[in-house]
Formats: structure tokens, C-alpha cells, sequence
């Protein structure tokens, strides 16, 4: 008798126990009261996990009424761990780590808190460059809740004024849906369900074709069903994905799924769920969404199978790798529900129904070059050489190869190697043959991807080996060797006018016509000055400040531009203060 009750009172307890960590799971993040990090309403123009070229997106995207110069303020007591000043990602960017095993990041700013500006500024003069990455310690810059450490902008790749924000599991650097911790979003609105693309797998017969077909979904009082209201009959393997996408209040922008769930009847077969990101992985959303839907469309569909090469770790349950095989008149009854952080849920409804009448077809091209993505693959001819290592390709390919004649901007044939439309994972090395290069221009030969009508030429850098020029490059496309001998261009935009005198900063354009600037300097009587460059408008400015500072009377200038292929151009002018 003690026994079982002995047994009762420990089955009771594991069962509090487990409801107890299931709960604590669910509500772990919002236990933890951060701050906002801006004081005023937090809208969104982008939400954890949007799909975007390459990658999920890994926070918020908060708007800031398209001003810059808002207070950013650190979420929670911490210290200042990381500051990076960057042409391009996040620009310039503060990353604050928490006692409570979180670092929150701040990314896209237009300048930092006075005190860490100096700290930034003399790091910058010590190494004669603006682009720096710091890490302070734990006693350099403390901060408390609430305390200002910098000011929103447009740095960086952003392309409006806005705050992207992050919370990161400090351990591992995994960014965590920030909507999880609570903060005053407001979102009651469904997800919003635009359809379906059924994928032919190895020949599948859909619908009387051997293609992937697309169907739209129309929404009803009861949820989403198809537009479609014949059975849509099958024979053979396929893949689902759905086209859905979240909004939120008071804001237009289209927004990420945190949770799909695809159920065939009452048994859930697939399952995914938006929690946190690893940026190791965050690549294989090639594989994951409907690449060339979004590419060309902007279309966000998410596969609910799994191809040959995904790592990406935001699934649950799966069966049978999503796939479905249909071969007997069966009838299958599926379900989409899918959901916001905020648990507003969306279902779709739809049939499927086998159909062994149908014939299977085998839809593969004839070709001789067929790429395994479970090995390594390679590609040589007399003129080019492709090697890709093992895990390149997501899924196996059938590659094309075509040569065609050299084009005005090149110095070689241009080699049409396979379709940019397939994505690519892991950088290759791809190697093109000289012809008839002199040997003092080798060293400004740089591999270039055209554009798909020829005339853009993309600069991919390059080396020169055994009469090879050789890169590292990761898609695929139009290649071919183009040559960089013609140093950037600087102009001066108020020195003529000697604007410089009432605005207290010089201001020049600066752009290179192939290989990219590399880099600038701009010295004052023989001393280094702090320059700005901004590669999305091409100014490069110089201010005269606290940092930069100069005595009234003449001076003497030196701007000094080169590019990646170590062109360089010296400008020098006199100025007066």
C-alpha cells in the first residue's frame, strides 16, 4: 500500500514537474522584463525571421518615422562588448551584453554617445582607418537600464532610417526572436495565406502535368481553402510549401511566419517554428524557401520538406522528410495552421488524392554534368575549372556549360557556367586560363560576373597562378577575365567654392569603375585625418571637429584614393580656414 502510494505521489510530482518546464519553455523569455529600446512607439518595418536574399532575418527592423537621431537606449544593465563601424552590414553598431546571459545589439546607427565616440575616434587615428572593430571591456563602458549609448540612423546596408535590434543568447551568439521578451508590439492580426506549390518529385504526375504547379488560396469565414475546387490528383513523390506572410498593426510591411504546422488528417508531419537562428546556418534559407519565387517574385514560400543539404535547426517534428507519395486512390485531408508570435493563427484546408492512372515522367534534361550534392564536383576544360566542395549544392543538379566569344569589357571568353537561378552555398574556386596578357597587367586581372545582358561587369578580385586567374565565388553565372587599369575618380564638391569655410567640412565623390575602392586617406600638412565614406552615395566627407582639429590659414591637402587592384589616384589642393 505505501508502495503505490509511494508511486502515485512520484508520478504526481513528475507530472507537475513536467507541466512546470513545459510552462517555464513557453514563458522563459517573457519572464525577463527588458526595456524598450527606443522611447518612442515601437512600429515595425521587419520582424525575426522575415525571409530575405540569403538569409532569415535575424531581429526587428523598428521604424523611426524616417528621421534619424533618436536616443537608443540600452535595454538592460550590462556593458558595452562590442563596437563596429562597418561600410556595409549593420554599420555603425553597439552590441551591450546582460548579467542574465543576453546581448542586445543596436545596428545601423548615426553616431554613438560622446564618450564612446572619443573611444571610437582615437582607435580610428591609432590605425589611420575609419571601417574598426572594438571590444571594450567589462569596466570600459558599463551601462545601466535605460542609459542613451548612441543615435538611430542609415548606416550601413540600410537602405531607410530605421533601428534593426537584436537579442542574442550570449553563449552561443544565436539571435532570439525579441517579440518572445514581450515588448509593446502590437499585432492582433492573422497570418495572411496566399497559397500552395505543389512540387513533381522525380517525375511526379500532378494535376496531368510533370511540373510543379502553383494554387492560390482564397480566404472564407472558417479560414483559407484553395481556389481550386476540383480534386487535384497525383501520382508520385511530392513536396508542399505554402505562401504565407504575418502583418502587423499599424504598419503596411510584409513580415515573417514564426510557426507552421502541416498536418495529413489529425497527424501532424511536418513542423516548423522560428524561435532563434544560428548565423552559421542561417544560408540554408536557400534551400528552405522557394528560391527562385522569392528571387524573381518576392513570393515567401516555405517547403515543408526537407531537400538533400538542409542543416537549418528550426524544425520539429517531420515524416518522412515531408515528402508525400501518392500511388492508390487515396484521399488525403491537409492542413496548414499557421502562426504569429503572438498566437494569431491562420488555417488552410485543401485535398490531395492519388490518382495511379497518371503517368510518371522522367523530367531530367540530357546532360553529361550532373552535380551530387552529397560530394564534391568539379568541372575542367581546357579554359575554365569549377571546384566545388562537398555541401556546395543543396540538392543535386544538372549543370549547364556554355562558351561564348569575348565581349567589349573582357579579356576573355565569358563562360556561361550553369544559371545564377540556382543557389549555391559554400564558396568555390573557379579558375579561368590568360591569353595574351602583358606581364605588367597581370596583376590588375580580376575574375568578373556579368550581368544577363552582358554589359555590367561584377568584380570577383582574383589571383594569378601558372597562367590561371583564380577567385573564390559563390554562385553561379556569366564569368569571364576582365582587366583594371584605370585609377578611381575623385571630385571635389566644395572646394572651388570654398563652402568648406562656413559648413566646416570638405566634401568629395569618389568612384572606381571595376574592382572597387579599396581604400582612402586624407592627410592635412602631413597629418591623418578622419574621413567618412559612404559607398551607397560614393561622398567621402572630412569634417572639421574635435577630432579634426585645424587652425585658421592655408593648408595643404592630400587626398589619397586606391582601389582593390591597387590603383591609386593623389589629389592635391591648398585650402584656407
Amino acid at each position: 500500500m505505501m508502495n503505490m502510494i509511494l508511486k502515485i505521489r512520484l508520478t504526481i510530482t513528475a507530472l507537475v514537474i513536467l507541466v512546470y518546464c513545459q510552462a517555464f519553455s513557453q514563458n522563459r523569455y517573457k519572464d525577463i522584463n527588458f526595456s524598450a529600446p527606443l522611447k518612442i512607439p515601437l512600429v515595425l518595418a521587419g520582424n525575426f525571421a522575415e525571409l530575405r536574399s540569403n538569409h532569415f532575418h535575424t531581429g526587428l527592423d523598428i521604424k523611426t518615422n524616417n528621421r534619424e537621431g533618436y536616443k537608443l537606449y540600452a535595454i538592460e544593465e550590462g556593458y558595452i562588448a562590442r563596437i563596429n563601424v562597418s561600410h556595409w552590414g549593420y554599420g555603425l553598431c553597439i552590441y551591450v551584453q546582460h548579467p542574465n546571459g543576453y546581448t542586445s545589439v543596436y545596428a545601423h546607427c548615426k553616431s554613438f554617445t560622446s564618450e564612446i565616440e572619443a573611444f571610437v575616434r582615437k582607435a580610428q587615428r591609432k590605425k589611420e582607418k575609419e571601417t574598426i572593430t572594438l571590444y571594450p571591456g567589462p569596466e570600459q563602458f558599463p551601462v545601466e537600464r535605460g542609459q542613451v549609448i548612441g543615435f538611430s540612423g542609415n548606416s550601413g546596408s540600410s537602405v531607410a532610417p530605421h533601428l534593426h535590434f537584436e537579442i542574442r543568447d550570449t553563449k552561443t551568439e544565436e539571435p532570439i526572436n525579441p517579440l518572445l521578451f514581450g515588448f509593446d508590439v502590437k499585432d492582433d492580426i492573422p497570418p495572411i495565406v496566399k497559397g500552395i506549390k505543389i512540387y513533381s518529385l522525380n517525375g511526379a504526375n500532378i494535376n496531368g502535368k510533370n511540373t510543379d504547379i502553383i494554387y492560390s488560396a482564397v480566404k472564407t469565414t472558417e479560414g483559407y481553402n484553395l481556389e481550386r475546387k476540383a480534386p487535384i490528383m497525383i501520382h508520385g513523390k511530392i513536396g508542399l510549401a505554402i505562401n504565407t506572410i504575418d502583418k502587423l498593426n499599424e504598419a503596411p510591411n510584409k513580415c515573417g511566419i514564426y510557426s507552421i504546422e502541416l498536418y495529413d488528417g489529425d497527424s501532424l508531419i511536418f513542423q516548423q517554428k522560428l524561435e532563434r537562428l544560428n548565423f552559421y546556418t542561417n544560408r540554408y534559407i536557400n534551400t528552405h524557401m522557394d528560391y527562385l519565387q522569392y528571387r524573381f517574385r518576392k513570393e515567401s514560400y516555405h517547403k515543408s520538406f526537407l531537400s538533400k543539404n538542409n542543416k537549418l535547426d528550426i524544425y520539429g517534428k517531420i515524416k518522412d522528410k515531408g515528402i508525400l507519395i501518392f500511388e492508390q486512390n487515396e484521399v488525403k485531408k491537409m492542413k496548414y495552421i499557421v502562426s504569429d508570435v503572438y498566437g494569431n493563427k491562420s488555417e488552410l484546408n485543401f485535398e490531395l488524392q492519388g490518382e495511379p492512372s497518371l503517368k510518371m515522367q522522367n523530367t531530367q534534361k540530357p546532360n553529361p554534368i550532373q552535380f551530387n550534392a552529397s560530394k564534391k564536383n568539379e568541372i575542367v576544360r581546357s579554359n575554365f575549372k569549377a571546384y566545388l566542395p562537398q555541401g556546395a549544392l543543396y540538392d543535386d543538379a544538372t549543370i549547364q556549360f556554355q562558351e561564348y566569344p569575348a565581349r567589349h569589357n573582357t579579356i576573355s571568353a565569358v563562360f556561361d557556367f550553369n544559371t545564377d537561378s540556382v543557389p549555391i552555398h559554400k564558396y568555390y574556386i573557379l579558375k579561368l586560363k590568360l591569353a595574351g596578357v602583358k606581364p605588367a597587367h597581370q596583376n590588375k586581372l580580376v575574375i568578373a560576373e556579368l550581368s544577363k545582358n552582358m554589359k555590367r561587369l561584377s568584380s570577383k578580385g582574383g589571383t594569378i597562378k601558372d597562367g590561371w586567374v583564380s577567385s573564390k565565388v559563390r554562385s553561379f553565372g556569366n564569368y569571364a577575365i576582365a582587366i583594371d587599369t584605370i585609377k578611381p575618380k575623385i571630385i571635389p564638391l566644395n572646394l572651388d567654392n570654398k563652402k568648406y569655410k562656413t559648413t566646416q567640412e570638405i566634401k568629395f565623390k569618389i568612384s572606381d569603375n571595376l574592382s572597387g575602392i579599396d581604400t582612402y586617406k586624407v592627410k592635412i600638412d602631413g597629418v591623418w585625418f578622419h574621413s567618412f565614406y559612404n559607398p551607397k552615395s560614393n561622398l567621402l566627407r572630412v569634417p572639421f571637429d574635435q577630432y579634426n582639429k585645424i587652425t585658421n590659414g592655408k593648408h595643404k591637402l592630400v587626398a589619397t584614393i586606391t582601389d582593390e587592384r591597387k590603383n591609386t589616384t593623389v589629389f592635391k589642393a591648398n585650402i584656407e580656414l
